[in-house]
């Protein structure tokens, strides 16, 4: 820590930009010794400001700020690329939430392993709806080891892995990313200028006491509510987790469903879920892998709990050493369902693993209801509203130089699709002006923006034109259109039943592939190929359709592609012929009166057979047939 007269990002172990002029603003007079120069702060504005000058990639140094009243030393910097990492959950997404997917990453930085330079900065996580903040709160710069891994943003990681194996320099993750935030959330008042709606219901907000009311409001409503769920549940009080209970007469249940499949339909309450199995031989090590359940659960192996979550996205991975017992063993899971759509996740791991044993749960399970309640009274987020996190978490950073901006945002704004193009490019826009301002320069395009695409996401569907993800994705290709921004094209690592796919190994990657084309000139197929052309045959009743960033050619596999053809109230859907490299042709002479071409437009498309031979997926299209 720093005493907090600098920005906390100024701190041990910290990264900063190469090759750029980095500003200290204190509160305090203020002299700093860096670099074997010293520097005198400037009162500006009632503030002393220091910059310090340019420094090539490298490392470590030391840093001396000395103020009238103290002088404190910083440690361990570094000078590198800093990547300012922002959006909602899936760039929140921790990599202990991947351990068992890709759990060579913890290898790799077990001793002796050399650990490369990769730290992240994780912002505290506030709002502000009043004005935007000087500096953050709080927070401290950690270093990348095997025993850290697990706090670093997934998504950020696999990026700054790329970057770091490639060029060598450090890297700094700045973590802003928050869940379930939509993107008006991360934009200032005047970003909202063409959103008035959206200002006003941010600025409701500043009042420190109807926040503390609303809060006080909720808490009390969803605290009695629980309250009366466990005053009221049956299991809780006679202990149905037990060993002893008799199941014998419970109802039947196959599982994984959702339990209106069941005919438990719009329940709000406690289920409660128990099955008997059988161990081969006493184990040393087990676990429970139970996917996700929605709402919450609370699992017992043998009538002792083994863990329980609290909301429906995680995965419900519990540790059971000393639970479990060679023959005959219990499960039991209380869900508790808050508005009517309880389950448990299909397609999603359900079983046991004892030392080299693996017991399956899927089948008939038992089940007896516990307690029937009303919805649970809704939560209330601060974070979600228009301004408060920009004026929080992005304000007091852009005064810092970057080398740029990953982005992972979207979902929470599927409601109403139809607006995030222009919200998004405007954020982009006012960042990028904020940030010059702070640079000194006119040159507004000068904090380069990558973003993730959104990937599939719920059940295989037919081109669709009102599929809200569509038209999500078709938003965020549109700010491909300012300078200086790269996508990553995230749409086959996506999972139908869990809007948190783990794939972000992948997802870094292109992510690394769009700042190679982006930022360091690197000719590559990011972000996959995109309609460039469109030619129709009038004679043969063809469309040819020419695409950008092919490279090698596209290709569909073992696999035919398809598109849907509109026409005449009509949907039609037509097999591609791959013609060449770039280009493809759909015949459309069985169409009548042809109107339009989508592919890939779902928000899970059943048809996203194309991609290019570098195995970059080609980006949805929807076109006019000209």
């Amino acid at each position: 820590m720093n005493g907090f007269f600098v920005s906390p990002i100024i701190s041990n172990g910290m990264i900063i930009q190469s090759d750029s002029p980095f500003p200290i603003w204190s509160k305090k007079k203020l002299t700093a010794v860096f670099s074997g120069k010293t520097y005198e702060g400037q009162n500006i504005d009632s503030k002393w400001l220091i910059t310090l000058d340019p420094l090539p990639a490298g490392g470590p140094f030391e840093m001396q700020l000395i103020t009238d009243e103290t002088a404190i030393k910083i440690n361990d910097i570094y000078s590198g690329d800093v990547w300012l990492c922002s959006g909602q959950s899936n760039m929140e997404m921790p990599m202990e939430r991947l351990r068992d997917l890709y759990s060579e990453e913890w290898a790799a930085l077990t001793p002796p392993s050399r650990l490369p330079i990769i730290r992240q900065f994780k912002a505290p996580q506030e709002y502000d709806f009043s004005a935007p903040r000087e500096d953050l709160t709080g927070g401290e710069w950690v270093t990348v080891s095997a025993e850290t891994l697990d706090e670093f943003s997934g998504t950020a990681w696999f990026f700054a892995k790329e970057l770091y194996k490639k060029y060598g320099i450090p890297i700094g993750l700045v973590n802003t990313a928050w869940g379930g935030t939509p993107v008006e959330s991360w934009m200032s008042e005047d970003a909202l200028r063409c959103f008035p709606e959206k200002i006003a219901e941010g600025k409701q907000y500043a009042g420190f006491s109807l926040r503390e009311q609303i809060t006080s409001d909720t808490n009390r409503a969803i605290g009695g509510w629980e309250s009366y769920l466990a005053r009221e549940d049956s299991g809780l009080a006679e202990k149905w987790q037990n060993t002893q209970t008799d199941i014998s007469r419970w109802k039947e249940i196959a599982l994984p469903c959702d339990f209106s499949e069941a005919g438990i339909a719009d329940f709000c309450g406690v289920i409660w879920l128990a099955k008997d199995f059988e161990i081969k031989t006493n184990p040393v090590n087990s676990k429970v892998l139970l996917g996700t359940i929605v709402d919450s659960d609370t699992v017992y192996i043998n009538g002792e709990e083994a863990g329980n979550t609290g909301y429906r996205y995680p995965p419900r991975n519990y540790n059971s050493v000393n639970l479990l017992k060679q023959g005959k063993n219990r499960i039991v899971i209380r869900v508790t369902c808050t508005n009517g759509q309880g389950g448990v996740t299909k397609d999603k791991p359900f079983h046991i693993i004892a030392d080299n044993e693996s017991v399956g749960l899927s089948g008939v399970w038992k089940y007896k209801i516990g307690a029937v309640c009303e919805e649970r009274p809704p939560e209330f987020f601060f974070q979600r509203k228009p301004m408060g996190n920009y004026n929080a978490m992005i304000a007091p950073l852009l005064k810092f130089p970057l080398k740029g901006v990953i982005w992972y945002q979207g979902e929470s704004n599927e409601e109403k699709p139809h607006e995030y193009a222009e919200l998004f490019k405007s954020m982009i826009l006012d960042w990028r002006k904020i940030y010059s301002n702070f640079s000194n320069t006119e040159n507004e395009s000068i904090l380069p923006f990558l973003f993730v695409q959104l990937p599939v996401f719920c059940p295989l569907s037919e081109n669709n034109e009102e599929a809200h993800w569509a038209i999500l994705r078709e938003a965020q290709v549109s700010a491909l259109s300012l300078p200086d921004t790269g996508m990553a094209a995230a749409l086959e690592s996506g999972e139908w039943n869990d809007i948190h796919p783990l794939n972000k190994k992948d997802v870094g990657y292109r992510l690394f592939l769009a700042a190679e084309k982006t930022l360091f000139g690197v000719k590559n197929t990011s972000p996959g190929p995109m309609v460039r052309e469109q030619i129709t045959d009038s004679k043969d009743q063809k469309v040819f359709l020419y695409f950008d960033n092919c490279g090698e050619g596209l290709t569909s596999g073992d696999e035919k592609a398809y598109v849907t053809v509109i026409g005449s109230g009509e949907r039609t859907r037509l097999p591609v012929k791959i013609e060449g490299s770039d280009v493809i042709s759909i015949d459309i002479s069985s169409v009548k009166d042809p109107q339009k071409i989508l592919y890939a437009w779902a928000d899970n498309p059943r048809d996203r057979q194309l991609f290019n031979k570098d195995g970059l997926p080609v980006i949805p299209f929807k076109i006019e047939i000209k």
